[in-house]
C-alpha cells in the first residue's frame, strides 16, 4: 500500500504538533508556550498544504483513501487558516480564565479530523476523520470552568453527535452491504453497472450517510443541537466549530453528493433541496428573535449552511463546487471576526454576550465597532465585501443548475438576514452605553480581526484570483 508522506504531511503537522503540546503542557505554567507552538504547526502545515497546489500530477495516499485533490487542498486550507485566526482569538482568553493546556492540542487534533475529512477517498477514512474531529470538539464545548450551560452543551452535542455518527455508520454498511466497495471509486464503479441491482439498498444507504453530515453541517431540522452548544461552549470555540467543523462537513458533503449521489435515487436530491429551503427559512426567521448576540451568530451559521446547501445541489459542476469552497473561504473571515470581537466584549468568564454589550460600542471603541460593522455588512451579503460576491457565485450556481424557486428563497431570506445584522449595527451606533467597562483587550485577538478584516474586504473587492486558483491544476473533486 502507498505511504505518501508529501500527501499526508499537511494533517501529521498538525498530529505531531499536538503530541508535543501535551508534553509541554505539563512543564508549563502558562498556556502561551504551547499556543505559539500549536501556532507555528498550523503554519507550517499551511506551507506545505500550499506546496501541493498547482502539481500536476495525482496525489493520493493509502490506495485511494486519502485523496489530496484541488478540493481537498482548498478545503483544508480554508480548515488551517480558521484553525489559525481561532488560536489567535484563544491566546489571551485562556489566560482570562478559561485555562488548561490541553485546550490546543485538542485544537490541532480536531483539526487534523477535519482535514482527513475533507481529503477522505472512502468512507471509512471519512468516518475517522469525523470521529478526530468530534471527540475533541466535544470536550472543548464543554471548555468553560463552573459554567452549567458550557457542561449542557458538552453533554447534548456528545449525545447528538453519538446519534449523527451512528446513522453515518449505518449508512456505511448499508452502501458496502449494497456494493461490497467502500471506496468512493469502487462504489461509483458498481452504482453504474448495468447488472446492479441494490438501487434500493443504496439509495437507503444514501439517507441515513447525509442525515449523519447533515447534522454536522448543521441542516434544519437537524440543526437543533447548534444554538445551545453556540451559546454554551467558550466563544473561541463556538468560533471553531462555526467555521472549521462546517468546512469539514461540507468537504464531506460535497464529495459524496458530487460522486455518489448522482448515481442513487433522484428522491435524495429532492431531499437535500427540502433540507436547503428549511435551513434557509428556520434559521434566518428564528435569528430575528434573540437578544443573546451568540444564539444571534448561531442561527445565522445554520442559515449560511443554507446558503451552502444551495451550491452544494450544483456540486456535480466546477461551479458549483468552486462556489461552495469560495463561500466558506468568505464565511470563515467574516464569521471568526464577528466571534472575536464578541470575545472581546464578554466578561473574565465568558459571560455576557447580550445585545446590550454593543450599545455604544461606536463611541466607547470606534475600531473594534468598525470590524464588527464589516463583518456583520457581509455576513449580510452587502457589497463590495466578500459575502456578497460569496452569494452571487452561489446564486449563480444554483441558477445555472436548475434550482430557481431555491435561488428565490434564498434572495428573499437575504433580505430577512439583512434586517438583524442591520439591527446590531444600529445598537452598535446609535444606543447610549449601558455598561462603563466593555469587555476586555488582546494584542492577538487584535490581530485575527484586523486579518479576518482585510481578507473580507480583499476577497470581496478582488475575487477572482482565489476562484481562479480552484481551477488551476486539476479539476475539482478529480482523482477517479
Amino acid at each position: 500500500m502507498d505511504i505518501n508522506w508529501l500527501v499526508i504531511s499537511p494533517p501529521l503537522v498538525l498530529l505531531i504538533t499536538a503530541s508535543v503540546g501535551v508534553l509541554m503542557g505539563l512543564s508549563f505554567r502558562s498556556t502561551r508556550p504551547v499556543a505559539l507552538l500549536s501556532l507555528l504547526g498550523v503554519l507550517v502545515a499551511l506551507v506545505l498544504n500550499a506546496q501541493l497546489f498547482g502539481r500536476s500530477e495525482p496525489l493520493s495516499a493509502f490506495g485511494l483513501r486519502y485523496q489530496a485533490d484541488t478540493s481537498a487542498l482548498a478545503f483544508n486550507t480554508l480548515i488551517l487558516l480558521g484553525t489559525a485566526l481561532v488560536l489567535l482569538v484563544s491566546f489571551d482568553a485562556l489566560e482570562r480564565g478559561l485555562g488548561g493546556s490541553e485546550y490546543y492540542p485538542l485544537m490541532l487534533l480536531s483539526a487534523t479530523g477535519g482535514m482527513v475529512m475533507a481529503a477522505a477517498g472512502d468512507f471509512i477514512t471519512l468516518l475517522l476523520g469525523l470521529e478526530i474531529l468530534s471527540l475533541a470538539v466535544y470536550v472543548l464545548s464543554a471548555w468553560r470552568p463552573n459554567a452549567r450551560e458550557s457542561e449542557e452543551a458538552g453533554m447534548k452535542y456528545f449525545l447528538l453527535g453519538a446519534f449523527a455518527s451512528a446513522f453515518l455508520i449505518y449508512g456505511i454498511a448499508l452502501m458496502y452491504g449494497a456494493t461490497g466497495h467502500f471506496t468512493y471509486a469502487r462504489v461509483v464503479e458498481q452504482l453504474q453497472a448495468q447488472a446492479f441491482t441494490q438501487t434500493a439498498l443504496a439509495t437507503l444507504a444514501g439517507a441515513f450517510i447525509l442525515g449523519g453530515l447533515a447534522f454536522k453541517a448543521a441542516f434544519a431540522p437537524f440543526h437543533q443541537w447548534s444554538p445551545d452548544v453556540y451559546t454554551g461552549a467558550p466563544t473561541p470555540v463556538t468560533a471553531f466549530m462555526s467555521v472549521v467543523v462546517k468546512a469539514a462537513a461540507f468537504a464531506a458533503l460535497l464529495r459524496v453528493f458530487a460522486l455518489v449521489y448522482p448515481n442513487l435515487n433522484g428522491a435524495l436530491t429532492q431531499a437535500l433541496v427540502v433540507l436547503v429551503a428549511l435551513t434557509l427559512i428556520i434559521g434566518n426567521l428564528a435569528a430575528l428573535t434573540q437578544r443573546s448576540v451568540k444564539r444571534l451568530l448561531a442561527y445565522s451559521a445554520v442559515a449560511h449552511a443554507g446558503y451552502l446547501g444551495l451550491a452544494l445541489l450544483a456540486a456535480d459542476t466546477d461551479g458549483g463546487a468552486r462556489a461552495v469552497i469560495w463561500y466558506l473561504t468568505a464565511y470563515t473571515f467574516m464569521n471568526v471576526g464577528a466571534f472575536a470581537v464578541l470575545s472581546l466584549l464578554t466578561d473574565r468568564n465568558d459571560r455576557g454576550d447580550d445585545v446590550e454589550r454593543f450599545a455604544g460600542l461606536g463611541k466607547t471603541r470606534p475600531y473594534l465597532a468598525f470590524a464588527m460593522t464589516l463583518f456583520l455588512l457581509s455576513l449580510a451579503g452587502i457589497p463590495p465585501l466578500a459575502g456578497f460576491i460569496g452569494k452571487i457565485f452561489v446564486f449563480q450556481a444554483a441558477l445555472q443548475a436548475g434550482y430557481t424557486v431555491l435561488a428565490i428563497i434564498a434572495i428573499l431570506t437575504s433580505v430577512v438576514a439583512a434586517f438583524y445584522y442591520v439591527r446590531l449595527i444600529s445598537v452598535i451606533y446609535f444606543r447610549e452605553p449601558e455598561y462603563a467597562e466593555v469587555g476586555s483587550k488582546s494584542a492577538m485577538t487584535g490581530v485575527a480581526i484586523a486579518v479576518a478584516a482585510l481578507a473580507t474586504v480583499a476577497l470581496g473587492v478582488v475575487p477572482g484570483w482565489w476562484y481562479g486558483l480552484l481551477g488551476v491544476g486539476r479539476q475539482l473533486l478529480a482523482g477517479f
